[in-house]
């Protein structure tokens, strides 16, 4: 009898496994738990639990892509698909991602990405739309976090930072750069996605549509800014 409740127990941790993923993000995520708690709850509905591992926003994508333990990336901009050419895009924005220009000088007058190009620029290794975009840039510096790239703005070792808006805005608060002061400016708004690994692929469908139904349900309530995520783009 004592071997029947032993088999019974492995047996009922093996069908948890099953139903538990492990989800890969950037370790801003504490700064816009909305994102999260979408994600989150769309596995619910269609009967899973998912663990969020928050880590650099490199590595993220890195563990993603290399490591078998790691089923998915949390939130995404389009240009990651290249990076992850084994997960499957969910058609289904969780959010849209504010990339903000942060300057420590009034002078200075950043819209676009185009203004950049006097200037020398910090910003997060592993952000891929801003490292896309800051490609030919010939005085771009990738930093690993965001409060490298505030501390090199506000010691004058940068001209502009570049990152999520609500990120920069909870770093600068969190460890008081008392120095920048200058509203940031929305250089692009962009919108980002899950990345689920194609051996899940069976989960595609009913993932979009319990997203799908969510993002309905919440309406007619615009959708969130992740302002405050260290998104890896």
């Amino acid at each position: 009898m004592r071997w029947f409740w032993v088999l019974l127990g492995l047996l009922a941790q093996g069908v948890y496994a099953e139903q538990s993923l492990r989800i890969s993000t950037v370790e801003g995520i504490v700064a816009a738990p909305h994102i999260s708690e979408f994600v989150r709850a769309a596995y619910q509905k269609i009967g899973y639990q998912i663990e969020i591992l928050p880590m650099p926003a490199k590595r993220s994508l890195y563990q993603a892509r290399e490591s078998e333990s790691i089923d998915g990336e949390l939130a995404r901009t389009v240009g990651a698909a290249g990076y992850l050419p084994k997960h499957i895009l969910i058609p289904v924005p969780v959010a849209y991602l504010k990339v903000a220009a942060f300057v420590n000088n009034t002078e200075l007058s950043i819209h676009s990405w185009s203004d950049l190009k006097d200037y020398k620029v910090a910003a997060v290794r592993g952000h891929l739309a801003s490292e896309k975009r800051l490609a030919e840039h010939q005085a771009a510096n990738f930093l690993n976090d965001a409060e490298q790239a505030l501390t090199m703005l506000e010691r004058g070792r940068a001209d502009v930072a570049i990152l999520p808006l609500g990120v920069g805005l909870y770093w600068i608060k969190k460890n008081r750069h008392r120095e920048l002061t200058i509203p940031p400016t929305v250089i692009e708004e962009i919108p980002m996605y899950h990345f689920l690994h194609s051996r899940h692929q069976d989960l595609v469908d009913p993932l979009s549509q319990a997203m799908a139904e969510l993002r309905e349900q919440a309406q007619p309530k615009p959708l969130k800014h992740a302002d405050d995520i260290s998104i890896a783009e």
